[in-house]
């Protein structure tokens, strides 16, 4: 069957293509050597292509009778084949994990990248702000200055409008209304403090 697109073989598969009728024997032979598997479905464990062809070269080994290998010498080729595919496996591991891990490193770099950009966009949208609320200082302080002026000018015109005898009136009007006031405070401090004058039947009957 296929697992995350590679072949992957069960004990009784690889004794299928060893032509073994009981499966066991490479069931025994893989816990031996503690052969990992890929995946497990239920109780049936499924290993890899190399574990596969790890198994069919040590019984295939063994099969060979008369071949004038010895069974140290077999096992020292089993061992081999072991050692090469652990080895093999070990790096093919270590490789998938840096791919895995220089993968992470690229998101987190790009994430990083994509923070350090908004901060900066930030920073420089405020600094645009500031500048914009300066300059709008600096008109404002302007029209105030041009308007200050103009007042001063309409002023001086109005003065100059009117002549000496309308200026005079104008301070003289000013003048009046200040005596009619100072006038009519004294009245009413006098009044205050005046006794009040009495008819002549009163003064009679006071006697």
């Amino acid at each position: 069957m296929k697992y995350e697109g590679k072949n992957i073989y069960s004990s009784g598969e690889i004794a299928d293509l060893l032509g073994f009728d009981d499966y066991h024997r490479v069931s025994n032979y893989l816990s031996k050597i503690g052969a990992k598997n890929v995946t497990k479905k239920g109780n049936t464990r499924y290993y890899s292509e190399k574990t596969k062809e790890t198994v069919i070269t040590y019984f295939k080994a063994l099969g060979h009778k008369g071949s004038g290998e010895s069974k140290k010498d077999q096992l020292i080729e089993e061992l081999r084949t072991q050692l090469r595919t652990a080895q093999k496996e070990s790096v093919d591991k270590l490789a998938e994990q840096k791919k895995e891990y220089d993968s992470k490193l690229d998101e987190q770099k790009e994430s990083y990248e994509r923070l350090i950009a908004a901060k900066d966009d930030d920073i420089s949208n405020l600094k645009d702000t500031v500048s914009n609320l300066r300059d709008q200082q600096d008109v404002a302080n302007e029209q105030i200055k041009q308007l200050t002026m103009v007042t001063k000018q309409a002023q001086s015109l109005n003065l100059a409008d009117k002549s000496p005898e309308q200026i005079k009136m104008l301070k003289g009007d000013a003048e009046t209304s200040n005596e009619q006031i100072d006038s009519q405070q004294k009245e009413d401090s006098g009044t205050s403090n005046e006794p009040s004058r009495k008819h002549w039947w009163q003064r009679m009957f006071s006697r």
